[in-house]
């Protein structure tokens, strides 16, 4: 049987990405930018960033922090967080297009 994955607060990690997404576009639409959101869920990106005053376009790519857990005593919090990058998909994409992806991590 599939079962939702959940951290330990019981919210699932879909829920959590939707949220985060949802903030990300609050906190660039405060700053006067316009944004779109992908609906294509194998887009490389996840939200199109517009600066009306420049027009500089930016693709954010949304990603949560996440820590490593039971990790051996004496680890820092510096270590035992997961570092967040580009996925080869995404790697590809800007390899093949010459455009960058700014990831949004929070």
């Amino acid at each position: 049987m599939w079962t939702k994955s959940t951290n330990s607060k019981g919210i699932s990690k879909a829920a959590k990405g939707a949220a985060l997404e949802h903030k990300a576009i609050a906190a660039m639409t405060e700053i006067g930018m316009y944004v779109a959101k992908s609906v294509d869920p194998q887009c490389p990106f996840d939200l199109v960033a517009v600066d009306p005053e420049s027009g500089t376009v930016y693709l954010v790519d949304v990603k949560t922090k996440s820590v490593r857990k039971n990790c051996p005593p004496g680890w820092t919090d510096k270590s035992t967080r997961i570092n967040r990058v580009l996925s080869k998909k995404q790697r590809e994409f800007v390899d093949k297009t010459g455009l960058d992806i700014q990831l949004f991590i929070e």
